[in-house]
């Protein structure tokens, strides 16, 4: 922000924006910032079904917490020298060679993830986006996520986590196959769930990590009724159809090199320079199919020329310039 007030002639001061930053609340940030996020990609909605992805977002923090009876970060793994992280939930649209952010949340908890889960659902869904298939990472795997989403009636792919002992007992064989498990909530209270699980063999020749033989991807998949989660998802294209989320990893990239730096511990502003960030990500995304794409036949209608625009980070190194009112140069 300093800098790009440094550059230009017009606009609001540095001091008046900090000013301004020092009084954001944390509830009409998230509003705002899932209001823009959907009118920004509501016009570049499919009209028909699409798969998604949830992810959590975990940014490290060194400092204290506000209040510390109600702290705002939570407790991580240690990583980058400390185990406290501001958590964040994602839900993004996996469309043929683009992704777009639809839906961004703080969380204060690890805990209760069918909530965020439910929420950012919610969000998609008011933004027009009829889900056709949803694919979440090992961490959903739990009981009281997934016998919520099967209630709703979402077909659901996500890898399971396994003991030992069961996953000895799935690994064998030459050929995929399908078969049965029973998840309990560990309250005692629910009902038992019943899940498909898909056993996918892969054969290495050495191509990664120089291994060969047998490969063994265990993925679990519910839908509305056993029936529709078997034709959503076929047994071969499982691993084929959870491949297209791992595109993922370039979005925390790019979130990482288009989120400001700060040491504040206002979780609103944290949120805000998320926000940001992924408004940029999307805008990138848009220009790419504005001015870089070329209509093709195929599933997709058009292919996107990479090389037309410039790098993501000089683009979005220049982008607060032209914000923050005229350059001095002009």
């Amino acid at each position: 922000m300093t800098h790009a007030r440094s550059r230009c002639r017009r606009g609001t001061s540095d001091r008046h924006a900090r000013r301004l930053l020092t009084d954001l609340d944390l509830g009409l940030t998230r509003r705002a910032l899932t209001r823009a996020l959907r009118e920004l990609a509501s016009t570049y909605v499919p009209k028909r079904p699409v798969d998604v992805t949830i992810d959590f977002h975990d940014i490290p923090y060194y400092g204290e917490a506000i209040d510390p009876e109600r702290p705002q970060f939570v407790k991580t793994q240690e990583a980058c020298g400390t185990h406290r992280a501001y958590h964040y939930a994602t839900l993004d649209l996996l469309l043929p060679n683009f992704r777009l952010t639809v839906s961004a949340r703080f969380l204060t908890e690890r805990s209760n993830r069918h909530r965020a889960v439910l929420r950012a659902l919610a969000d998609a869904r008011r933004c027009g986006v009829e889900i056709r298939r949803l694919y979440l990472d090992r961490e959903f795997y739990e009981y009281a996520t997934l016998s919520r989403l099967k209630a709703e009636g979402y077909t659901v792919i996500t890898p399971m986590r396994l003991g030992s002992g069961q996953r000895k007992r799935w690994e064998c064989g030459q050929r995929s196959y399908v078969t049965e498990h029973t998840l309990r909530d560990p309250r005692g209270r629910g009902e038992p769930l019943h899940l498909r699980v898909h056993v996918v063999v892969r054969y290495q020749a050495g191509r990664k990590w120089k291994k060969h033989g047998a490969q063994y991807l265990i993925y679990e998949v519910i839908g509305h009724v056993a029936g529709d989660a078997l034709r959503a998802v076929p047994l071969r294209q499982t691993h084929t159809l959870y491949r297209r989320r791992f595109g993922i990893e370039t979005s925390y990239r790019l979130l990482g090199e288009a989120r400001a730096i700060t040491s504040s511990r206002s979780p609103a502003i944290r949120l805000l320079y998320v926000g940001v960030s992924l408004l940029l990500q999307d805008e990138w995304v848009i220009l790419k199919l504005q001015w870089a794409s070329e209509g093709r036949q195929g599933p997709s209608g058009f292919v996107v020329h990479e090389t037309v625009l410039p790098s993501p980070r000089c683009w979005i190194s220049s982008e607060p310039r032209s914000s923050g009112g005229s350059d001095r140069s002009e």
